[in-house]
């Protein structure tokens, strides 16, 4: 969807939120989103940007949890067996549709490898940096049920983009998020990065009109 980020004019996240909610035209539950334009050279290993942080108040969004373990993992949506793994490979059990994300224990990832091609793409692969691959399945999975998000910039450019809440939270909910993603973002600054590495902030719903924040 193309954005019609105002340009000429910045907005503390609370005047956003306010001209975002006169905008709403639409009746279902929007998402707000956030994107970061970051002075960083993604081409740089060093120089990315990846991080988990936990909002307080969720995402809004209902995260389905697989998870390749050697013991039960009650908390789980799904418990994926060796023959469930097979269902993947085949295209019977299908990321972003019967699973979100896939969490597991490192003495398990081989049996993952393999459907790097499938998992890697629909970003269910999981990955220690993303907190998906720990010994504390349980832990993990309650984290990401909690309102855990995973955020990195994109492969080839300095942005990053996300969901902090839906517009039915009220204005608090959503300041406490946002707070609690840009104290993450600044917390996670590439130790190469420039003191001041994040060029610029926009939000916007889903359907809606962008505007620059001030932080």
């Amino acid at each position: 969807m193309k954005q019609d980020i105002k340009q000429d004019k910045t907005y503390t996240f609370e005047e956003a939120l306010t001209e975002i909610r006169k905008g709403r035209k639409v009746k279902f539950d929007q998402t707000l989103e956030i994107h970061i334009n970051l002075d960083i050279d993604p081409q740089k290993q060093e120089q990315m940007v990846r991080f988990s942080t936990t909002l307080p108040h969720g995402t809004g969004k209902s995260i389905k949890v697989a998870v390749v373990a050697s013991k039960k993992v009650s908390n789980a949506d799904l418990e994926l067996s060796d023959d469930d793994l097979v269902k993947i490979e085949k295209g019977k059990l299908q990321p972003g549709k019967d699973f979100d994300v896939i969490v597991t224990e490192p003495s398990q990832m081989a049996k993952l490898a393999k459907l790097g091609r499938i998992l890697g793409p629909a970003g269910a692969m999981p990955n220690p940096k993303a907190g998906t691959v720990t010994d504390n399945v349980e832990k993990a999975v309650e984290q990401i049920k909690k309102g855990k998000i995973n955020v990195k910039t994109e492969q080839n450019h300095p942005i990053i983009h996300t969901i902090i809440g839906k517009m039915s939270f009220d204005d608090k909910k959503l300041v406490e998020n946002f707070n609690e993603f840009i104290n993450s973002l600044k917390q996670n600054k590439p130790q190469k990065a420039k003191p001041e590495f994040i060029e610029s902030v926009f939000v916007n719903a889903t359907m809606g009109k962008s505007f620059k924040i001030s932080f």
